[in-house]
């Protein structure tokens, strides 16, 4: 039997050395029929132009045999429904030319997939992953039905390797809060997989759509999941799949971080539990205070500013 087409997707965003080293980790796979897709979110700092140089540098080192080594750069202007993904290379980079968000970023690719069998793998650029991971991800997801979303074992970066979560999240419906999975035990509660790894069939791109746009940053894959998951869909989690993340490198804690959260939680539950809104003002609430009795003005104003900002929206509004 043909093995699985896979078709990985790295979102980057300024942060052009982690997506070097997850794209390392991912060429030392033990699994080799893959594709990758490195879509650049408008950095401005020049990351395609690092990455293809260092790519080349690595090409010419390690003595790649002809066709091995092939990659493409393309604009937004150049991808269309026409083009043929089967004859693009095993590495292509594409260079959008706004910073659309998460879900936009990585649709970029996910519309080119829509009537392609296989599977797509969101990789977070700064995951670094085990020699098997996609090997264990792929012989894990063949088993199930096509309507399967999975998930990684998720560990800390750092020297300590913690525990992060195994595959991701249960939504707290009344703070728009999410706990981690981190026992085994209670992998069936996932409400989400986490987008730094999301493993699934090409077919759920015309079954459940394209990630959502409206959110910009945080929640999107939340929705994507829960939605699918109300289709009848079922979340699993890999356990032998594992992922080493070091954690928000391009935003981090900061305004930005506090304003999408506290927004796009109000914006999930509003579609989901609207009756629960009242309950999530409340909790941001608190989450303000704290941050004011703590000193942390900017992350405070975030919060602030993400909540008038969700009255603000249509039902539909995007940004």
């Amino acid at each position: 039997m043909q093995a699985a087409k896979v078709y990985i997707i790295l979102l980057n965003y300024r942060q052009w050395e982690d997506s070097r080293e997850c794209l390392e980790s991912v060429l030392r796979s033990t699994y080799n029929n893959f594709s990758v897709f490195v879509i650049d979110n408008d950095s401005g700092n020049k990351s395609l132009e690092h990455l293809i140089s260092w790519y080349k540098k690595k090409i010419t080192i390690e003595g790649y045999r002809e066709g091995q080594g092939g990659f493409v750069l393309l604009n937004r202007k150049q991808l269309n429904n026409h083009l043929n993904v089967s004859e693009l290379p095993k590495l292509v980079f594409i260079q959008n030319d706004e910073n659309a968000g998460f879900a936009a970023g990585n649709n970029i690719a996910l519309n080119l997939l829509r009537n392609i069998a296989g599977y797509f793998w969101l990789l977070n650029p700064d995951m670094v992953i085990e020699m098997d991971t996609l090997a264990e991800l792929v012989q894990f997801s063949v088993r199930l039905p096509r309507e399967s979303i999975v998930g990684s074992v998720l560990h800390s970066y750092s020297e300590s390797k913690d525990l992060i979560c195994y595959g991701g999240a249960k939504v707290n419906f009344l703070s728009a809060t999410v706990d981690p999975i981190q026992s085994l035990d209670y992998v069936q509660r996932l409400d989400y997989i986490s987008g730094g790894s999301l493993f699934a069939h090409t077919s759920n791109l015309n079954r459940l759509g394209m990630l959502p746009e409206r959110y910009f940053l945080y929640w999107e894959e939340t929705d994507w999941c829960y939605s699918a998951k109300q289709m009848g869909h079922v979340l699993h989690v890999c356990t032998r799949a594992v992922c080493y993340d070091k954690g928000s490198t391009s935003i981090g804690k900061t305004f930005k971080s506090d304003y999408y959260y506290a927004r796009n939680g109000l914006l999930f539950i509003s579609k989901f539990r609207p009756k629960n809104v009242p309950f999530v003002l409340f909790f941001l609430g608190i989450r303000f205070l704290k941050r004011i009795m703590t000193g942390r003005w900017e992350r405070a104003k975030g919060i602030y500013r993400g909540t008038l900002d969700f009255f603000k929206m249509q039902p539909d509004d995007a940004k």
